[in-house]
């Protein structure tokens, strides 16, 4: 290994001392290119298969869309193979060791996407002034740089706090397996070039090999991405917190203000809305549901039923007070207010000894008598209103307090109740 680097260093210093002209190089393009036919496979035993080696520079995550399914990436594909037909003596050109050639008049990989959004065409194919870099001897590199475009199958179960693995698959179009084989030179993607995008974070990127169907040989791009939730939270999880907050208090506004029905009508519609919002920017599928679809659904439930218990409340608290409130009504309205129900008293049957003193007979049980005192304050329909709104107001912060806490344990764990994994 030191030999090659030794004799490449030697070839280097020769041609910065004697570099080649433009006569040089043109008189070698002839040369190389007379009689070359490009629809020739690279490979002097027409019976074997050219190996091809690649690496993947990662440039920039253009776009992940959830709902369209679909990764858009700007990216460099690196591949190395042997061309025989472009071996020459640097001598015999003044010291050229290296030159470049359309890529419109030279055989290369025509590497497609296995998996495109829109129209099949090869990696490059969009830029004609793409060149194919050969050394004298015969070993050539071509990187085409393009914006590459795919299918993704999204998870979006812990949205906003969810990751993606997604692959690019590039197969060599119309080339099987006995005329091209693939190599991975490095498994780890390069980041020299890359970018970082605002929405999604990149964990992991790899490569590696395998065949489509098997017969096509196939380079794999595997990309793992993380969602930075900071937006999700600040402008969509937050919000409904607070108007669920909002909803709850509800039953801690004044019945005489009159603004009971139009305030819990508000937030409900704000939850509604929202619900859409989030609904517009998740996959129309079924498999998987978002666990914030749920959480957002709960809570609209609650403002439903929030609404429901308001209507009927106010008809509570108009009630005529000649109107009397049941018995039993009565009770849980008082143990509500924490006013203990009554004690029964005995009344004690009393007799006189020889002294003349009072003394209680307890000779006979049966003469034993109990008594229920009458309360003195009235229970009326508005203290009936207020209890339904202690109930209900603590009912609903419970069911906010726990429907939160769940969806955040969910989320955070990474593991819901008959998800799939």
């Amino acid at each position: 290994m030191s030999r090659t680097y030794f004799a490449g260093f030697i070839l280097t210093v020769v041609a910065l001392v004697e570099g080649q002209t433009i006569d040089d190089v043109t008189l070698l393009h002839n040369k190389l290119l007379s009689g070359y036919n490009k629809y020739v496979r690279p490979s002097t035993d027409q019976f074997k298969h050219v190996d091809v080696n690649f690496t993947f520079d990662l440039v920039s995550i253009r776009d992940l869309d959830e709902i369209m399914e679909k990764l858009s990436i700007v990216g460099i594909l690196w591949m190395f193979w042997e061309e025989p037909r472009m071996n020459w003596n640097p001598i015999d050109y003044n010291n050229t060791f290296m030159t470049r050639i359309s890529m419109q008049e030279v055989w290369k990989p025509d590497m497609v996407i296995a998996h495109p959004i829109g129209s099949t065409k090869a990696v490059g194919s969009d830029h004609s002034w793409y060149s194919v870099r050969y050394q004298y001897n015969g070993m050539a590199v071509w990187a085409p740089s393009d914006v590459m475009t795919t299918t993704c199958n999204i998870d979006v179960t812990y949205y906003p706090f969810d990751k993606q693995k997604c692959e690019i698959s590039f197969i060599p179009w119309g080339s099987v397996i006995t005329e091209m084989n693939l190599h991975v030179v490095q498994r780890e993607v390069s980041r020299k070039y890359f970018t970082e995008n605002g929405e999604w974070a990149l964990e992991k990127a790899t490569t590696t090999t395998g065949l489509h169907e098997g017969i096509y040989p196939t380079y794999i791009v595997e990309l793992e991405l993380t969602r930075r939730p900071t937006f999700v939270i600040v402008n969509v999880i937050l919000p409904i917190l607070f108007m669920g907050l909002l909803n709850v208090l509800v039953f801690f506004l004044p019945t005489k203000s009159g603004e009971r029905v139009s305030f819990a009508m508000t937030v409900l519609l704000a939850i509604a809305v929202f619900l859409t919002l989030v609904g517009d920017n998740m996959p129309k599928t079924s498999q998987p549901m978002s666990t914030i679809c749920y959480f957002l659904l709960t809570n609209l439930v609650l403002s439903s039923l929030i609404m429901i218990v308001t209507i009927l409340n106010l008809n509570l608290y108009h009630r005529d007070d000649n109107l009397v409130v049941p018995e039993w009504l009565e009770n849980v309205v008082r143990i509500l207010k924490c006013n203990r129900l009554p004690r029964r008293t005995k009344v004690e049957n009393l007799k006189e000894d020889d002294d003349g003193n009072k003394k209680e007979h307890l000779e006979n049980v049966d003469t034993v008598k109990w008594a229920l005192p009458a309360y003195t304050e009235r229970i009326t329909w508005r203290d009936v209103s207020k209890a339904v709104d202690m109930v209900f107001g603590g009912a609903a912060i419970l069911w906010l307090l726990m429907t939160t806490l769940a969806f955040f344990i969910m989320v955070s764990t990474q593991r819901v109740p008959g998800a799939n994994k």
